[in-house]
C-alpha cells in the first residue's frame, strides 16, 4: 500500500520525468497478478489515470492508456464502470474549435483498449451496453469527427459483444441505416462496417429488414441515389453477405441480379472503376460465403468475372493514347526536319 501511495504522490508531480516514472511503476503494479486495492485506493487510482490520459506528454498519456486496460480488470465492477462512463463522456464531447483534441482522442483509444481487455462476465455485459448507448448518443452530435469516432467504437463493441446487446439491436440498426445515405463518405464507410459487424448477431427478422433495405435502395438506382452513395450500398451488400455467411443465401437471386447489372453498367461509365470494383468484391463474397446457394447463379458470376479479368484501368484510354502518340510522332518529325 505504501508503494501505491508513493506512486500517487509522484504522479501529481510537476516534473514530467517523475510523472513518467510513476505512471510506469503504476503499470507494472497493475500487471501483477497479486495486485489488490481497497475501495478508496481504487478510486484514487482511477482518478489519477484519468488525469494522466490528459498529460501533455505523449509518452505519459500513452502509458496511461495501457493502465486503463489493466485497471478495469483489476478493480471492482462499480469502479470500472465509473472509469468507462467518464471515458465515454469525454469521447462524445465535441470540443470548441481550436481546442486541443487530445482529451477526446485519448478517450477513444482508451475505450478501444477497454473493449479489447474485457473478456466476459458481468463487467462485459454492463460495459458493452454502456459503451453502445453512449456511442449511439455520439451519433446524434453534429461534429463529423465525433460521429466517425463513435461509429468506430460502436463497431468494436458490437463485433466483440454483439450477443450481449440483443436488446439494443433494433435501435442500433435504426440509427445506422440512415447513415448509409450520409453525404460524408467516411461516415458512410464506418456505418457500413458497423452494420456488417452487428448483422452477425441479428435475428432473422432484423437481418431481413437490413438486407431488404439495401436491395431496395439498389433497385431505386440512380433515380434517387447519388453515384458515390450507390457505391456505398453495393459495398454494404458485399460486407453484410461476408459477415452473415450462409444466412445471406435466400437473398442471392435478387442480390446477384442487381450487382451484376451495376457491374455491367459501370463498364459504360467513364471513371467509375470504383463501382465496378465494389461489384466484383460483392460477387466474390457471394461465392465464398454462400457456395451452395451461389451454384445456380455461377454462370452470371463467372461471365462477369471473365469479362473484367482482362480489364486494366491503366489502359482504359488506349485509343486516345494511340492517337496522341501519332500526333506527337508527327510533331517530332517536323521538329527534326526543321533542325
Amino acid at each position: 500500500m505504501s508503494s501505491m501511495l508513493l506512486i500517487l504522490e509522484k504522479i501529481n508531480s510537476k516534473d514530467k520525468d517523475f510523472r513518467y516514472m510513476a505512471t510506469s511503476d503504476l503499470l507494472n503494479e497493475l500487471q501483477k497478478e497479486t495486485f489488490r486495492a481497497d475501495g478508496d485506493m481504487e478510486r484514487r487510482l482511477g482518478d489519477a489515470i484519468l488525469v494522466q490520459l490528459e498529460d501533455q506528454s505523449g509518452d505519459i498519456s500513452g502509458m496511461a492508456v495501457k493502465c486503463v486496460g489493466h485497471l478495469v480488470r483489476k478493480v471492482s465492477q462499480a469502479r470500472a464502470e465509473v472509469v468507462i462512463k467518464t471515458l465515454c463522456e469525454r469521447a462524445i464531447t465535441a470540443l470548441p474549435k481550436g481546442k486541443n483534441e487530445q482529451q477526446r482522442d485519448m478517450a477513444m483509444i482508451s475505450l478501444k483498449t477497454v473493449v479489447g481487455e474485457i473478456s466476459g462476465g458481468n463487467l462485459a455485459v454492463s460495459a458493452s451496453n454502456m459503451i453502445a448507448n453512449k456511442m449511439l448518443e455520439g451519433l446524434t452530435k453534429e461534429a463529423s469527427n465525433v460521429i466517425s469516432d463513435s461509429l468506430d467504437i460502436l463497431a468494436e463493441v458490437t463485433q466483440k459483444f454483439g450477443n450481449l446487446l440483443v436488446a439494443e439491436h433494433a435501435r442500433i440498426k435504426a440509427t445506422l441505416v440512415p447513415l448509409l445515405d450520409d453525404a460524408r463518405a467516411p461516415i458512410r464507410k464506418r456505418a457500413m462496417h458497423c452494420l456488417a459487424a452487428m448483422s452477425v448477431y441479428m435475428n432473422d427478422g432484423l437481418l431481413d429488414e437490413v438486407v431488404s433495405h439495401l436491395l431496395q435502395r439498389l433497385k431505386e438506382g440512380q433515380r434517387t441515389i447519388k453515384p458515390d452513395v450507390l457505391r456505398s450500398y453495393v459495398a454494404a451488400v458485399g460486407h453484410v453477405s461476408r459477415s452473415v455467411g450462409y444466412r445471406f443465401g435466400k437473398y442471392l437471386v435478387e442480390a446477384t441480379a442487381l450487382v451484376v447489372s451495376y457491374c455491367e453498367a459501370a463498364k459504360e461509365k467513364e471513371g467509375d472503376d470504383e463501382l465496378r470494383e465494389h461489384c466484383l468484391q460483392a460477387m466474390e463474397g457471394f461465392v465464398l460465403c454462400c457456395p451452395t446457394d451461389a451454384r445456380s447463379h455461377m454462370s452470371a458470376l463467372i461471365d462477369a468475372g471473365l469479362k473484367f479479368i482482362k480489364f486494366d484501368p491503366n489502359f482504359a484510354d488506349e485509343d486516345m493514347d494511340e492517337d496522341g502518340a501519332e500526333e506527337g510522332g508527327e510533331e517530332d518529325e517536323e521538329q527534326e526536319e526543321e533542325e
